[in-house]
């Protein structure tokens, strides 16, 4: 499972359902299976030792599941969690975990915001088979980075039209300046021409 945070957003999801018997499982820390009696195994029925060994099974898939989160979050990730059951064995086995990953945009630099959100979508599809709550994280991701590059789009737009107007007033001060030199008049009191036109008409 993954925690997608941003600010007082807090949308949680887990690893696919795996069906366990008497799953029971508490919140706690990551810290391992517990050792056990380990002379106990032997006295498990063959129906105990499937479960056990399906709950081995849950144990490596949903850490890797995390993992795959983690690694991929990178600063953005936090540490993992687990829920454990306890066996028929007495072991603890991890059948539930969360990786926090922080999905707030950065404020003012839509740059950084779409690139802070493909790693968010990465991470949340990391992991070999995604849940569905995984696939929405990462739906959320996209819809925040495209909101970004419609920020930027803005942004870039916006600094072209600056210069376009730029442009064009130069255009129109330097049909001003052919003007006056080819009537002879000087320009008027207090108009400036910039050096780069007089180097022109010079």
């Amino acid at each position: 499972m993954i925690s997608a945070i941003s600010g007082s957003l807090v949308q949680s999801f887990r690893p696919p359902a795996i069906p366990l018997a008497a799953r029971g499982a508490d919140s706690v820390q990551p810290k391992g299976p517990e050792s056990g009696d380990a002379g106990r195994l032997g006295e498990l029925t063959e129906e105990q030792k499937k479960q056990v060994d399906q709950l081995k099974k849950t144990d490596r898939e949903v850490r890797a599941h995390e993992q795959a989160h983690k690694n991929a979050g990178g600063q953005f990730a936090g540490s993992a969690s687990f829920g454990y059951t306890v066996g028929p064995d007495g072991r603890r086995y991890a059948v539930s975990g969360e990786v926090p990953i922080d999905i707030a945009p950065v404020e003012g630099d839509p740059a950084a915001t779409i690139s802070k959100m493909n790693i968010v979508a990465s991470a949340a599809l990391a992991p070999a088979k995604p849940s569905g709550q995984d696939r929405k994280v990462a739906a959320l991701a996209t819809s925040i980075r495209a909101d970004a590059q419609a920020e930027l789009t803005v942004k870039s737009r916006d600094r072209l039209s600056g210069k376009e107007d730029g442009e064009g007033d130069s255009k129109t001060s330097a049909l001003s300046a052919q003007a006056a030199y080819t009537t002879g008049s000087a320009p008027e009191k207090g108009s400036q021409i910039s050096g780069s036109l007089l180097d022109l008409f010079s």
